[in-house]
């Protein structure tokens, strides 16, 4: 069993860029300029990520959450010294799922997974670890690193504050969970089908040529947004498979493959799908 310090997996994607990820399935970016280093998102925050970024740099560090989500950030706790910047629409979700209740809940739903918490996990600390006060974040706010620069663009849609990082030098998109081939579009702080397919249309005018989501551990060809925006112009609701939902069991929703594609591979690449609830299917103001 892993300890805190030993819980991330580190894969250097290229030069100053590493994707940090650990037994949840989510991960978590860093990249090192020659001024300074970004870490987008903090994950459930149960190992020592600090730890297992401070072995990667020394480099003065920013903060950036893709939105309030508990696997995206939960993590901040450990980067109280650093700015942590998030989009404010995403502030009550944040607050709310980095709340002691909250916390004691992500700890219930892993304690029988093995391997889910480090050997020396402190369940005390970590349920009453502090909410840490974010900072605003807006579109086409840039992050110059030194060598790396990075601009924030807004993609609601999985929630009214998702934002992804455009890697300008690769011409990659950091997207979060803002798209990828199992979206969802059901709790509370999730938006429409109609501005979530704005944000794909929007993303596919940007001049990149991977993307990169935080629940897959390779880049894709960017050229995967068009299967999900077939997927999202096309969903029908009413031949939807029910979504067994273990996480978040009180919100009903269907699985929304898309059209033609395998269901076997549902969730994968080969196969996106939208997991939405009824009520998403309406229009509604971001």
């Amino acid at each position: 069993m892993k300890t805190s310090k030993e819980f991330y997996n580190v894969c250097k994607v290229k030069e100053s860029v590493y994707h940090i990820g650990s037994t949840e399935g989510v991960f978590m970016d860093l990249f090192v300029g020659s001024n300074q280093a970004l870490l987008w998102d903090t994950g459930y925050g149960f190992g020592n990520l600090r730890h297992t970024v401070e072995a990667l740099t020394d480099k003065p560090l920013i903060v950036v959450n893709s939105h309030g989500h508990l696997d995206h950030a939960c993590g901040n706790f450990q980067f109280s010294d650093c700015p942590v910047y998030m989009h404010l629409k995403d502030k009550k979700s944040y607050e709310y799922f980095n709340s002691e209740s909250a916390r004691r809940e992500n700890i219930e739903r892993v304690k029988d997974t093995k391997d889910a918490l480090p050997s020396d996990f402190d369940e005390e600390y970590y349920i009453h670890a502090p909410i840490i006060p974010i900072l605003p974040i807006k579109e086409d706010d840039q992050f110059d690193l030194g060598g790396i620069t990075l601009t924030v663009k807004e993609v609601p849609g999985h929630t009214a504050g998702s934002i992804g990082l455009i890697y300008e030098e690769e011409h990659w998109f950091y997207a979060g969970d803002a798209m990828n081939p199992f979206v969802w579009l059901f709790l509370p702080d999730a938006l429409s089908l109609s501005i979530y397919l704005k944000s794909l249309e929007k993303a596919k005018t940007f001049n990149c040529n991977q993307l990169c989501i935080s629940h897959h551990q390779e880049l894709l060809d960017y050229t995967i947004l068009e299967s999900f925006i077939r997927c999202a112009k096309e969903l029908d609701y009413t031949s939807g498979i029910p979504f067994e939902n273990t996480l978040f069991p009180q919100y009903k929703a269907r699985i929304c493959p898309l059209k033609g594609a395998d269901q076997t591979l549902i969730g994968q690449v080969e196969c996106p799908a939208i997991v939405i609830s009824e009520d998403r299917l309406l229009e509604k103001k971001s």
